[in-house]
C-alpha cells in the first residue's frame, strides 16, 4: 500500500476527521510526510480541511 493510500485509509476509517498528528500516528508516517500528502490530496480535491482556531481537521471527501 502506498503512503497516499495509507493516509486515505486512515481518513476513511475516521469520517469525523483527524488532525495531521493523528493521521501520521495511525498511518505510521512522519508528521511532515503526512502533512505533505494531506496538502497534495487537498490540492487534488480529495480531502477537505476544517479550520477551528489554529487546529486543522482533515476529512476525506465523498
Amino acid at each position: 500500500m502506498s503512503e497516499v493510500e495509507k493516509v486515505k485509509e486512515v481518513l476513511r476509517q475516521n469520517p469525523q476527521g483527524l488532525p495531521v498528528s493523528k493521521v501520521a500516528e495511525l498511518s505510521g508516517l512522519s508528521r511532515a510526510k503526512a502533512s505533505k500528502l494531506l496538502k497534495e490530496l487537498q490540492a487534488k480535491g480529495e480531502v477537505t480541511v476544517e479550520v477551528k482556531g489554529c487546529r486543522r481537521t482533515y476529512k476525506l471527501k465523498g
